[in-house]
């Protein structure tokens, strides 16, 4: 089966957003990147660089979010690796860790509404947090 095909059935919708983060690969070297989807297990990230090729599948990672409360950090584990069409941007797909997955539902609270099929997800950052937006 392709592999988009497997994406469209998602069992967490995905939410479009602009947040921009601090994140460090396996090796502990931090980079500068910008959250562009969030769904309630996971975070589709790009780096404002270069992805280093030695960031692959399985890799744990950091991610520190500054809001007005302060940093944020969440973790998890890099499914998957390359291009997103809907981004035009090379990235990463993060599964979360438990805990980041109870941060992220407090810094994006339209993660714990329900969207109904017909109704495409809110695609703007969460107006509780006054998160940062990652300048082009």
């Amino acid at each position: 089966m392709p592999a988009r095909a497997t994406a469209e059935r998602r069992i967490y919708p995905r939410h479009r957003v602009h947040v921009a983060v601090v994140w460090n690969n396996c090796r502990a070297t931090p980079m500068r990147g910008e959250i562009c989807d969030v769904s309630a297990q996971g975070v589709f990230i790009v780096s404002s660089t270069a992805l280093p090729d030695d960031v692959g599948i399985g890799d744990a990672t950091r991610i520190t979010v500054t809001t007005k409360s302060g940093p944020q950090e969440i973790s998890g584990i890099v499914r998957w690796r390359g291009f997103h069409p809907a981004h035009q941007a090379i990235g990463c797909g993060i599964q979360l860790d438990e805990p980041s997955i109870e941060i992220v539902a407090r810094m994006f609270p339209v993660l714990l509404d329900p969207v109904p099929a017909h109704q495409p997800p809110d695609t703007t950052p969460s107006p509780l947090l006054d998160l940062p937006r990652l300048r082009g």
